[in-house]
């Protein structure tokens, strides 16, 4: 064979046998808010960015709360998940960035006590001209009425909700965007859901809202569950973990900065790592990875 035909016969076996890499450009990040645009639509019109978390007081008899009243279920003042060092309410008093309270009310029936804290969020996050309202609604629950506040959070996720407060002697009313969970996994004592929420309303009937769950292993108990209610879970916990106020703050500013949902993630993971003095690798392990 003639060089000529060598290298010929070279160059053909080169061309037929590269492999062509077409390289993809990178899917864009987008906004916790991307498969509820009513909340988009709400927060251009000006009416207020409302997180609702629902916080069942600690109570002694079903778990572990410690003592001088922490596991007292009535108590505003000393429960371990509502008014000591981290609890909701003495953190977001006391510690939390931004954020004020506007308003309180109750005792009524099994809600000991509703908060209400506002901070102003910069509209360009939003796209907007105008500063966006943000509002985080705890809502303190008797703990031996834990069984109503699961029921009432899933409703609030898989139906909607509405709070209604009064700021300055009005009374406001503002619809939910974000239902949260804070505080013992009922359904680890053997309770089921189903058992507590009974018959859902046909999904048509529903407006659902994307949630979060932050109790002991949440997201193999409650996401599927959520899921099928319509809602969107958006952080949720594969192990034991701490319920406490850092953890909703993070949250709540993820929401408020218009994060995206491995961001609100990263975020919790981030002042779980700080306040429980672990390594972020370590406090990782604890919150379930996001979904796409």
């Amino acid at each position: 064979m003639s060089l000529r035909w060598l290298l010929w016969a070279l160059l053909v076996l080169l061309v037929t046998t590269t492999t062509v890499v077409v390289r993809s450009e990178p899917r864009a990040a987008v906004a916790w808010t991307e498969r509820y645009p009513r909340i988009e639509t709400d927060v251009a019109a000006g009416k207020p960015l409302t997180l609702l978390v629902v916080v069942p007081l600690c109570d002694s008899r079903v778990i572990a709360c410690g003592g001088q009243g922490a596991g007292d279920p009535g108590s505003l003042d000393k429960n371990l998940y509502w008014g000591r060092a981290f609890g909701a309410r003495r953190y977001f008093d006391e510690t939390a960035k931004q954020f004020r309270r506007v308003a309180r009310s109750g005792p009524e029936g099994s809600l000991l006590e509703q908060l209400v804290y506002r901070r102003w969020v910069r509209g360009a996050r939003w796209g907007v001209a105008h500063e966006v309202e943000q509002l985080v609604v705890l809502r303190a629950i008797h703990g031996r009425h834990i069984d109503e506040a699961v029921r009432d959070f899933y409703r609030f996720a898989t139906e909607g909700a509405e709070v209604t407060f009064t700021e300055d002697g009005a009374v406001r009313r503002a619809a939910v965007h974000v239902a949260g969970y804070a505080g013992h996994n009922r359904l680890m004592d053997g309770v089921s859901l189903q058992q507590l929420v009974g018959a859902s309303p046909p999904r048509a009937e529903r407006a659902a809202l994307p949630s979060f769950v932050f109790a002991c292993r949440s997201d193999p108990y409650f996401s599927a569950a959520l899921r099928e209610g319509g809602s969107s879970p958006l952080v949720m916990t594969r192990d034991l973990m701490a319920p406490e106020g850092y953890v909703i703050e993070a949250m709540a500013r993820g929401l408020g900065d218009r994060a995206t949902r491995q961001e609100l993630r990263q975020r919790v993971v981030a002042a779980y790592a700080r306040w429980q003095r672990i390594p972020e690798r370590t406090a990782g392990s604890v919150f379930a990875r996001s979904d796409p």
